[in-house]
């Protein structure tokens, strides 16, 4: 079969925004595998993945503590009245946990592609102990 030309397979490359959606993705799926409910209302309806501390600072965006199941509603009233969900993880961990989560969120740091590969592939082993 002379001419025929075989296309050489190229590596896809993902990427920063395609590792942060991956991210995203699977942190809110071993959250509800994790959690099975809201932690604010205890509701198994239309659960979400919320963050005690904002996703803007990616130290704590895919950080296991600071992310827990609420439902849709608990997660929007959060970003008006934070005071239930922090109550609720005061109570559960304790406010050093809290004051310890908090100095992360502050910290900044840069995360690099290779970093957010390698947090993915640490939380797929979290997902893989949990389902």
């Amino acid at each position: 079969m002379k001419g025929l030309a075989i296309p050489k397979l190229r590596k896809v490359r993902i990427t920063r925004k395609g590792w942060i959606r991956k991210l995203d993705k699977l942190v809110s799926e071993i959250v509800i595998l994790r959690d099975k409910r809201c932690v604010v209302c205890g509701t198994l309806h239309k659960l979400t993945c919320g963050h005690l501390f904002s996703r803007i600072a990616y130290n704590t965006r895919w950080n296991l503590t600071n992310c827990h199941a609420q439902c849709l509603s608990c997660n929007f009233r959060h970003e008006h009245d934070a005071f239930p969900y922090m109550e609720w993880f005061r109570k559960k961990f304790g406010q050093a946990a809290l004051n310890r989560l908090h100095r992360k969120y502050e910290t900044m740091s840069h995360f690099k592609d290779y970093d957010l590969e390698k947090e993915y592939k640490q939380l797929l082993r979290v997902k893989e102990r949990i389902a």
